[in-house]
């Protein structure tokens, strides 16, 4: 008898701890099937089935019970509201007194803002194996910290090329200048959140480099006089 009630306080000890551990279970970058989302973007659940209508539940936390209803624009949360957490889509009815599905948990992480600058300067052809343009990724994500990185250059109709190779956050420019005017390239960094080997939220910036004109090669003549004596 001794034996069966040990058992049991076991499987209560289980379960009680598995569903303490659910009920604080936050969503984070690597939580199983989530979705990610940019700031600035909207959650769309699409159109519900014909005859139906969407409801949306939200809670911070993973729980089988959520009672947060959400407000949607269309079938959308706007990207104001989203957050990070799961939200729970259940399927209703549009008939009165139909009844709602069982809820869909979607785990959604919301990435914090990003921005990226990099700087360059204006060189002269003999210094562009010692010329570094620099990338700089800012954002505040409390979860993600590793970024990837392209670099481009831009045509005159805004047709944006990659550079082979070109993907950390520096990049050393291999472009010449044999004429005796400046040569202008726009250069595009673009740079985005890195997880799982994905990018996300790439955001870009523009900067116009000129590889300067040389001076004219000098042609001068030393005045050599012989002298008499």
């Amino acid at each position: 008898m001794k034996t069966i009630t040990t058992k049991i306080f076991i499987v209560a000890m289980v379960l009680l701890f598995g569903n303490a551990f659910r009920s604080t279970a936050q969503v984070l970058p690597t939580t199983s099937g989530v979705n990610f989302l940019c700031n600035g973007s909207d959650l769309d659940f699409g159109a519900p089935a014909a005859n139906t209508t969407w409801i949306v539940r939200y809670s911070a936390t993973s729980t089988t019970t959520p009672s947060a209803g959400v407000a949607l624009t269309g079938n959308k949360v706007p990207a104001a509201s989203v957050q990070t957490g799961y939200y729970y889509l259940i399927s209703k009815g549009t008939a009165a007194g139909s009844c709602e599905s069982s809820p869909q948990e979607i785990p959604v992480y919301k990435f914090a803002p990003i921005s990226v600058a990099f700087t360059a300067a204006d060189y002269c052809s003999e210094n562009a194996a010692t010329t570094t343009f620099t990338g700089t990724t800012t954002a505040s994500d409390p979860n993600v910290s590793t970024y990837a990185y392209q670099w481009y250059t831009v045509d005159a109709g805004g047709l944006a090329t990659a550079i082979s190779g070109a993907t950390s956050s520096t990049y050393t420019p291999t472009l010449t200048n044999n004429t005796n005017a400046d040569i202008s390239t726009t250069y595009r960094l673009q740079s985005g959140y890195l997880v799982a080997g994905n990018k996300y939220c790439g955001t870009t910036v523009d900067h116009v480099v000129k590889v300067l004109a040389k001076p004219t090669t000098p042609t001068i003549t030393i005045p050599s006089t012989a002298q008499t004596w």
